[in-house]
């Protein structure tokens, strides 16, 4: 009877031990890393407003929405934004693009996030001319070790005399982490921004994206 009673016991200690390390592993895009990375067209057949490499002109101007994601989460999120306000949407996409291998992206984006604190930031293939036009700039990434993706990092840097001032609302996916750091990343990045709430979405949050999505822009007074 012992034993019997040991083997179960022995079960839930390793499910317990196996459950507290996927928690602490740092997932770059939520917690989906299965999911591959699209092409910008996942779900959104038929677009008129489309254009290569996922962006959208939206027939209301007072709005943009700029996101960065790899496994797709966070470009989930925006569509769904977009498909609300129907405004512009950019994708900001690395100049090398990420490594399929979960490990080998992972050693990439730690080795940025080092870079980055050294000043260093890396190459991205996108730019934004002006942004006067907009009301609320959205801003969009995958949170990579607590902190802003690095592509992210990167416009925010190149973009930063351009933005000073302007209405930002962040919106991120993680696997588990909070939004706080990548917040303060954003500050220091862009000087004199004004936040509105921000929304973050984790693996055990996304499977009700439409509906926190939905609230969230009407806390904002834009739904």
């Amino acid at each position: 009877m012992k034993k019997l009673f040991l083997i179960p016991l022995m079960l839930l200690t390793a499910l317990i031990m196996t459950t507290a390390c996927s928690e602490e592993e740092p997932l770059p895009d939520g917690q989906e890393q299965t999911t591959p990375e699209g092409n910008g067209n996942d779900g959104e057949d038929g677009n008129e407003g489309e254009i290569e490499g996922g962006n959208v002109d939206g027939a209301n101007g007072n709005y943009l929405i700029l996101y960065c994601s790899r496994t797709g989460n966070t470009e989930r999120m925006a569509r769904t934004i977009q498909s609300i306000l129907d405004c512009d949407m950019i994708a900001v996409e690395p100049e090398t693009p990420y490594e399929e291998d979960y490990n080998t992206m992972l050693d990439r984006a730690q080795a940025e996030l080092d870079a980055i604190a050294q000043g260093n930031y890396p190459a991205i293939t996108t730019s934004v001319e002006s942004f006067d036009d907009y009301d609320i700039v959205f801003i969009g990434y995958p949170i990579w070790f607590g902190h802003m993706a690095t592509p992210m990092q990167t416009f925010l840097h190149n973009h930063s005399d351009l933005l000073a001032g302007k209405h930002i609302a962040l919106f991120a996916s993680s696997g588990s982490s909070g939004i706080g750091t990548s917040e303060r990343d954003a500050a220091s990045l862009v000087s004199d921004i004004i936040f509105e709430e921000s929304l973050l979405l984790t693996s055990s949050s996304l499977g009700s994206m439409d509906t926190r999505i939905s609230a969230w822009l009407e806390e904002l007074g834009l739904n």
